[in-house]
């Protein structure tokens, strides 16, 4: 580093005239002052002589004249010197790659960093259908045969790559998108399947708002999964044919020797028992499935369903 003296000191030395300097020279050794002192950093000082092609031909006049100056002029060699070691140090900065630094989000308030989660999540919900309050976080299982209804609501599939960032940012970040959005799943085999994947801690511990189509072979396995979800507080449960397509195993034992049983009932569809170990919730309803009307189950059917889940899944949890 040069020992030049400071910026101010050049002035009273009357340096700058003296050596014939030009305006960008002087400018650049005010900024050199600056650096010296810890008023900027090296990165700074770099990209003041990056922006203009005028401070780069600058440095290189500065040191011609001075190296002039130093042979015409012995007596002022020790400042030459100095001049010259300070445009080095110019150049060093110059050369120096820039530290690509990220932006400190997780030294933001907890609240400005759920809004930016927030801006983050609803760009992508933009990008393909505007305002979507059913994100759809996986394809369609595979192996799975459940019928798909189509949704009276849009619903997408969308790539989070903010969780991949790190640790920390996942945790906090997953939180706030199971806790702020709807989560639809067209069948217990495709909730299953999501509480298989990476992450499905944080989404047990979070997910508060649930829609689901009460069909498949793995029906009450999903339910049993809903029912260790503590801070579940919304539900819908969409029903259809489909829902008693598996039955309980009491009642698949029962049909082996009572065969002339007639259609199978919603309580008899597999996963009933588990349902019915969910508690905690505060907005529950029961649904048909949209559009495919030859696929409805009857009213009665609904509205009483709708009353049991009510009288018990709507009890405290402390009563599970």
């Amino acid at each position: 580093m040069s020992s030049l003296p400071t910026y101010y000191a050049q002035q009273m030395l009357n340096l700058h005239t003296r050596f014939g300097l030009s305006e960008n020279a002087r400018s650049l050794l005010s900024a050199h002052d600056d650096w010296k002192l810890g008023r900027i950093s090296q990165d700074e000082l770099g990209r003041i002589i990056k922006t203009s092609a005028n401070m780069r031909q600058a440095i290189i006049d500065t040191i011609t004249k001075v190296n002039n100056i130093m042979k015409k002029k012995p007596e002022e060699q020790k400042m030459c010197l100095d001049i010259i070691q300070a445009c080095a140090d110019m150049l060093t900065a110059l050369e120096k790659p820039a530290e690509i630094k990220g932006f400190p989000l997780m030294n933001l308030p907890v609240e400005i960093r759920r809004m930016v989660y927030g801006w983050y999540v609803n760009a992508k919900i933009a990008k393909l259908a505007g305002a979507v309050t059913h994100p759809r976080i996986l394809p369609k299982t595979p192996g799975c045969y459940c019928p798909s209804f189509v949704a009276s609501t849009p619903s997408h599939q969308f790539d989070l790559a903010l969780a991949r960032t790190g640790k920390k940012v996942r945790d906090e970040f997953l939180e706030y998108f199971y806790q702020s959005f709807r989560f639809h799943f067209t069948c217990g085999c495709e909730l299953t399947r999501r509480f298989e994947t990476t992450g499905n801690d944080i989404m047990r511990q979070n997910l508060r708002n649930v829609k689901i189509h009460w069909s498949g072979i793995k029906s009450n396995e999903a339910f049993l999964l809903l029912a260790r979800c503590h801070k579940l507080k919304s539900l819908e449960v969409v029903v259809s044919k489909c829902t008693s397509f598996y039955l309980t195993a009491r009642e698949t034992e029962m049909r082996r020797y009572f065969v002339a049983q007639k259609a199978p009932r919603l309580p008899d569809a597999l996963g009933m028992d588990e349902l019915l170990l969910i508690r905690g919730i505060e907005s529950l309803t029961v649904s048909h499935s949209p559009l495919k009307t030859g696929a409805r189950r009857s009213e009665d059917e609904r509205a009483s369903l709708e009353g049991l889940l009510r009288a018990k899944l709507m009890l405290p949890r402390t009563e599970l």
